[in-house]
């Protein structure tokens, strides 16, 4: 049984047979009956977070003796627990799949649940196919079939739920084989000399509140994201990421109470770069927005940070976070972070053009180099894209205005194209006997291309009927680099190509409906079927891991297979 005797906002715990422990918390025994009715069920609630807590590490515990650690006290610690709870989704989880699966597809072309623009994909897919689609229902349904086959049961189970410090030689280790890899040449997210000199400093063997938090967290969000991208290896293969970056995000608080230095923008771009691809896009904005306020407030969006120390890697960050503002600029309509006019966009010198090998296939990476996730060219012709067709400012141009701009910018486009090796146009990779390159990032291509307002109905382009079949065009190139890149596809890349796969699908599946007697219509379903073949194949894979299955995959197997039986639908109903 746990006891939980309450002071103001401080609590004591105690448990039978333990000492009380009066540091953080004081013991404190107030009569029951003078506690008002609220706070006996915020202490209940409580009662019941740390009993699960404790189970958590009980079990945890069962593994068998073994050596104890400073960092496995550390982990135990009365201060690290005041934040052991779970800052984090759990991917795993079906009920968090299904939730990011459906927020996904609002973005896709067809709508947001309830909305207008869902209404009117569901009326077209009726009255084309003579079928009803609720798309919510439909998942909801694919998500019961898993757990009636008890695929929850193992889901999640090998996760930690509970924050934990990592080990000091992983720690060290992590930093090492970050700056020994040239990872920062793609992911310029923090200097490896400042996180060496705080090892050296010995801070992870600190307990007090001298240390500042940004330090901490920045070290073990760099292990976390190292830990993750390295899973498979044998340094990494007993790391446990998810607890470490939910220590990171215990920091958080008093992170945000500190003066802003370096560490502490590192911490927060490590945490956004980690919690991104796990499709939690409001908490990755919120962070893009701190992070960016930062970077405001260090002044690296100027050039005149160069002639400070570390102003040369500020630079860095500065374009790593323009890039993933500008990313979801094009991808969620989102409003910019970054002001252009406010900003320093003299693009880095040690900057790798395109037009190098080194951008597009495989080469040994430089930490004198930049390279970063995606083009940096691209990224300021993405804030353009915004800007003249997105924007509230650009609502209010005339259709002859925003077309003149649509040609303008798909010109900026082609040339920007021109730059790339002869082998690597996106063109190529629009036909099925496609090489398969492995590119640094072919993607980025894609990400500026659609210059239309993709959260129109197609009956809004009938003033520019080419750019409908571009865009169906696109969509059809898009699903064959995906399906070129597979060997990239897993549990943590998916929510990356997630809107791009799932915009294209709905898309071609749309084109298919709309002109059930096409010639090009069973080709496309063939592709879409190729597609399906592929995440059944991951699918099967995923559920022989220890983890489990990963439910986006079948949500996504589920999904593709009845579009195309509606799609087979519309053409019987077409030749009738």
């Amino acid at each position: 049984m746990l006891v939980i005797c309450a002071v103001g906002k401080r609590f004591a715990v105690t448990t039978p047979n333990q000492p009380v422990r009066h540091a953080p918390w004081e013991v404190y025994n107030a009569p029951s009956q003078n506690i008002p009715a609220c706070q006996l069920l915020d202490a209940t609630a409580r009662i019941r977070e740390l009993e699960a807590q404790l189970a958590v590490r009980d079990l945890s515990s069962d593994s068998g003796p073994r050596e104890r650690t400073s960092s496995d006290a550390r982990s135990d610690n009365p201060w690290l627990a005041l934040f052991a709870v779970d800052h984090l989704q759990d991917t795993y989880s079906i009920d968090t799949s299904l939730a990011t699966f459906q927020a996904e597809i609002a973005h896709c072309g067809v709508g947001e649940s309830g909305s207008t623009k869902r209404a009117s994909f569901s009326s077209i897919v009726y009255r084309k196919t003579g079928a009803q689609l609720d798309l919510d229902h439909f998942l909801a349904q694919a998500a019961q079939s898993l757990r009636f086959r008890g695929i929850q049961s193992r889901t999640g189970s090998h996760r930690s739920l509970s924050p934990k410090w990592p080990p000091t030689p992983l720690v060290r280790y992590s930093i090492d084989h970050y700056s020994q890899s040239g990872l920062y040449s793609i992911f310029p997210v923090a200097s490896a000399d400042g996180l060496s000199r705080l090892i050296e400093e010995g801070i992870l063997d600190r307990q007090d509140e001298t240390v500042p938090a940004a330090n901490l967290a920045c070290l073990f969000a760099l292990t976390a994201m190292m830990s993750v991208m390295h899973r498979l290896s044998p340094e990494f293969v007993n790391a446990e990421p998810d607890a470490y970056i939910q220590a990171a995000l215990g920091l958080m608080p008093r992170l945000l109470m500190e003066r802003t230095t370096v560490r502490s923008l590192e911490a927060v771009v490590l945490i956004m770069t980690y919690v991104m691809p796990s499709g939690q896009i409001e908490p990755g904005q919120l962070l893009l927005s701190l992070a960016t306020r930062m970077i405001l407030t260090l002044g690296a969006h100027r050039m005149s940070i160069m002639s400070k120390p570390e102003g040369r890697h500020l630079r860095a960050l500065f374009w790593f976070c323009y890039g993933a503002d500008k990313n979801m600029l094009i991808r969620y309509n989102q409003s910019p972070h970054f002001i252009d006019a406010d900003c320093d966009l003299q693009i880095p010198d040690n900057y790798v053009l395109s037009s190098s090998d080194n951008q597009f296939f495989s080469r040994p990476l430089s930490n004198h180099e930049l390279l970063f996730p995606s083009d940096v060219r691209l990224s300021l012709l993405k804030s353009k894209v915004y800007h003249l067709l997105y924007s509230r400012h650009a609502r209010a141009h005339s259709e002859a205005r925003r077309l003149q701009y649509i040609r303008e910018l798909d010109q900026e486009l082609n040339d920007l194209k021109r730059t790339f090796p002869a082998s690597c146009w996106p063109d190529l990779f629009a036909t099925s006997s496609a090489p398969n390159y492995t590119f640094h990032d072919l993607r980025k291509i894609h990400e500026a291309s659609p210059c239309l307002e993709s959260n129109n109905s197609i009956s809004s382009w009938s003033i520019l009927p080419s750019s409908v079949e571009l865009f169906y065009q696109e969509s059809r190139s898009i699903l064959l680099y995906i399906r070129h890149v597979r060997d990239f596809l897993n549990w943590h890349t998916f929510w990356i190509y997630a809107q791009f796969l799932l915009t294209s699908v709905f898309s071609l599946f749309k084109c298919i409906i709309s002109y059930p007697a096409a010639s090009s219509n069973e080709k496309d379903i063939q592709l879409l079927q190729s597609l399906v073949d592929m995440f059944a194949e991951l699918d099967g894979k995923e559920s022989e891991n220890a983890r489990g299955l990963f439910p986006p995959f079948y949500f996504t197997v589920c999904l593709i297979k009845r579009l195309i039986f509606l799609a087979r639908q519309a053409s019987n109903k077409a030749c009738e």
